[in-house]
């Protein structure tokens, strides 16, 4: 069951409050109006009388028709007035002797009971009319203008792009200017910039008390003298979320109940459009907890769990060394080696993914060479990959191209581990580069990293550069970020990284750079 929305209204008063911006369909015409165009309209009448020598009840008609008329466009009163006027005009005027009095015959009298009568009835019928006619037409308005508000509101990606809107759609609504004060941290009223209706401390004094009305339980707070605006709480169940106002601005005069009413129904909008927003972001933040708790645990779970074999290794090859001698020696040192590169791995792809996360990535770009870059990346991988056949091809006319070679060199290491990873001992791995046209972009060099292991599981593909991702735990080393980085350092240098699967068994990984030609950098 929705929440039920508890407005409460301070509106304007006091002397300093200036005509210059008022709705204009509350602006009424001056009553004077009314009746001088009635006595215009019956002095006409009268005059034509004067010089058309007719019979006088055929002018007595014709009034009684000016006075019908003149029900479309005048009130009530004005049309009673026009009635009386009319036929003191007739009886004074046409009615001989003219200029005088005169007795009327019993069937004059009737003629004028009925003329009044259907006079007073056709004033209050066209009156009534003229009103629902009104009503009508606001309440079409209305529902215009908050259907269009609710479309808009419907697109709007923040909530500042909303309440721009929302303002917007307000100021045209209400022929006024608008403002929203919401509520911040500190408990204080903080106006939004989109508002065309700038309070100062009067006006924020009047907003912050319609916001203390809205909460207390008990007597509502007064309200505030000399404003120039009307001032709307919003508030759903128990949270007031700020103030909506309009600069009514009309001196001594309140806000008519319609627009009292259309306050309500606005501010409804706002107050879901605010509700709605705060439910989104705390589910965010939930969201971004619960990820955030996932991944502290599983970064801890990967450490321990990765950092336990070369640890083990270094120390039991440590030992070992300060025991043997002679050949045994050099391997119990390589081991250590090993272990230690490994060590330095993991350190370094969780400074790179901390990189990263914060946005600190600096990029040294320059031209590289492909036969340095992956004999560098070999180098960083060390004696995994002598196990391994291992193909190397690259084009003789391969061109240098623009990019980050520390970057690029973490990239392609990321790689091959990756590929050593997830495959058995033994099988083969191969690393080609070339140029390759995409669209759109034009011409890229790219450089395949491909096996003839399991392949891709196709449960696996949409999470396959999520950070954590460590596949087949059963197979798989590693933190799970080394695809993250990878995909990261890519897309940091312009490029990407697309995976699939390898023809004839496996998997491949592509990673493509837009290649840049330079006059003074020859191919090579």
């Amino acid at each position: 069951m929705p929440a039920r929305l508890h407005p409460s209204i301070i509106p304007a008063s006091g002397p300093d409050a200036s005509g210059d911006v008022i709705d204009r369909e509350t602006r009424q015409p001056p009553v004077w109006r009314e009746y001088a165009e009635v006595l215009l309209v019956i002095a006409a009448i009268t005059t034509v009388a004067w010089f058309v020598p007719v019979d006088y009840r055929v002018f007595g008609d014709i009034y009684l028709l000016a006075v019908i008329v003149l029900c479309l466009r005048v009130s009530r009163w004005a049309i009673l007035f026009a009635s009386v006027a009319s036929v003191v005009a007739w009886n004074f005027v046409i009615v001989p002797p003219r200029m005088a009095f005169s007795q009327l015959y019993l069937h004059d009298s009737m003629f004028l009971g009925t003329y009044f009568v259907v006079a007073i009835v056709a004033g209050q019928l066209t009156a009534r009319l003229r009103e629902k006619e009104q009503q009508e037409r606001q309440r079409e308005q209305q529902a215009t203008a908050m259907f269009h508000l609710t479309r808009a509101l419907g697109s709007a990606r923040t909530l500042d792009e909303a309440v721009d809107v929302a303002l917007r759609q307000a100021d045209t609504l209400f022929g006024a200017p608008t403002a929203l004060s919401l509520l911040g941290n500190n408990g204080r009223l903080a106006l939004h910039p989109a508002s065309s209706f700038p309070l100062d401390d009067r006006e924020l004094a009047l907003a912050e008390s319609a916001c203390r009305e809205a909460g207390a339980e008990e007597q509502p707070a007064p309200a505030l003298p000399h404003g120039q605006g009307a001032h709307l709480a919003v508030r759903r169940g128990q949270t007031v979320f700020g103030v909506f106002s309009v600069q009514w601005s009309r001196r001594g005069a309140d806000m008519p109940p319609k627009y009292r009413k259309l306050m309500e129904v606005f501010v409804g909008q706002i107050g879901l459009l605010v509700e709605r927003e705060q439910f989104r972001a705390a589910s965010e933040r939930e969201k971004l907890l619960a990820e955030s708790e996932r991944m502290h645990r599983t970064l801890l779970d990967s450490v321990s769990h990765e950092l336990k074999t070369p640890v083990a290794v270094l120390r039991s090859a440590a030992e070992g060394l300060a025991r043997e001698k002679g050949a045994r020696r050099e391997i119990l040192a390589q081991e250590i080696r090993t272990a230690a590169r490994r060590l330095d791995h993991l350190v370094a792809n969780l400074l790179d993914q901390t990189r990263l996360d914060a946005g600190r990535l600096r990029l040294r770009l320059d031209w590289c060479d492909v036969h340095d870059l992956i004999g560098a990346a070999r180098r960083a991988v060390g004696e995994g990959l002598t196990t391994r056949p291992l193909t190397i091809a690259v084009p003789a006319d391969m061109p240098l191209f623009m990019a980050d070679a520390v970057l690029m060199e973490h990239v392609l290491s990321n790689l091959l581990l990756n590929a050593l990873h997830h495959t058995p001992a033994g099988t083969a791995i191969s690393v080609y580069a070339g140029m390759e046209k995409r669209e759109p972009g034009g011409e890229c060099v790219f450089v395949t990293v491909a096996d003839r292991g399991p392949g891709l599981a196709p449960e696996s593909r949409a999470k396959l550069f999520q950070k954590f991702e460590r596949g087949d735990h059963a197979r798989a080393g590693g933190l799970g970020l080394g695809l993250s980085i990878v995909r990261g350092f890519m897309l940091a240098q312009g490029g990407d990284v697309v995976a699939d699967d390898n023809p004839g068994g496996g998997a491949r990984f592509m990673i493509y750079l837009p290649h840049k030609v330079h006059e003074s950098v020859p191919h090579e």
